[in-house]
């Protein structure tokens, strides 16, 4: 994936730069994905990033000058249409609901079936071989939502324990550990020791998942991004550089329906 820049929010810019709405309802390639603008009070600097499924985000410092936000877009136009082909070739289908559901990090994997009965309590669970989704309705509204949800019980089922397994390697025990589809982060480690995962790993290869799941215990013995902390990793990981590159590109992996953004809010995968 393309590299990260840096970024500012402004609402008024924001609207200036989206794409129109039906650019994200469409079934067909995007020809954009929208350039959203956000101002942050923790930003140094304006940075660009992609933000799956569907978005651009710029990044800006609070006070940003809006002639130095539109002079940052014009100097960085070519990363931004390359991003935008990225993401248009990741995401062709739009909103398409999938019709198999592959949890490459466990070896999982089955069709989908769905089936629509508008008198029966709306269900997503494997059954007779398949992943069946029964909504009330026959266009499916319930649907990405059933999965979603069935996909993080299926993270609580397999990443807990598999991130407990790793923490006695490494020879720490979380105080927490909770599973979600995050908008940001592939994983996070709070101060306190307590870890969050994305339910979205489990499209990823296992070795990825692993790495991930080490860097995050990694924190608990140092909680910032310092040479001490990287030889903390290595100690239980050495190929660690090659594996953070892999997965800083593995966004593309996450099937739409599966992005938190195709619900609400937005997504972006980094890890800290």
């Amino acid at each position: 994936m393309a590299q990260q820049l840096g970024l500012f929010d402004n609402k008024r810019n924001a609207d200036a730069m989206a794409a129109p709405p039906s650019a994200l309802r469409s079934s067909a390639p995007r020809a954009h994905a929208p350039l959203r603008v956000r101002e942050s009070r923790r930003a140094r600097r304006l940075t660009l990033r992609m933000l799956p499924p569907d978005t651009l985000e710029l990044v800006v410092p609070r006070g940003t000058r809006p002639a130095d936000v539109a002079s940052f877009v014009r100097k960085h136009t070519r990363w931004i249409e390359r991003a935008r082909s990225e993401i248009a070739e990741h995401y062709p289908e739009g909103r398409a609901l999938p019709e198999l559901v592959d949890l490459t990090a466990v070896g999982k994997c089955w069709p989908v079936r769905y089936v629509h009965d508008a008198g029966a309590r709306p269900i997503c669970r494997v059954a007779d071989a398949a992943l069946l989704v029964r909504t009330r309705d026959a266009e499916r509204r319930d649907a990405p939502d059933l999965l979603r949800h069935w996909l993080i019980e299926q993270a609580h089922f397999y990443l807990r324990p598999w991130l407990l397994r790793e923490a006695a390697v490494v020879g720490v025990a979380p105080t927490g550990v909770r599973v979600r589809l995050q908008r940001t982060r592939w994983g996070s480690c709070s101060s306190a020791g307590s870890i969050s995962l994305n339910a979205g790993l489990l499209f990823l290869a296992p070795e990825l998942v692993r790495y991930l799941l080490i860097h995050e215990l990694s924190h608990m013995l140092v909680l910032n991004h310092s040479r001490r902390f990287w030889r903390a990793v290595e100690r239980h990981e050495p190929d660690w550089r090659e594996l953070d590159r892999r997965l800083s590109e593995a966004w593309g992996v996450v099937p739409i329906w599966a992005h938190e953004r195709a619900a609400q809010g937005d997504n972006a995968f980094d890890i800290e």
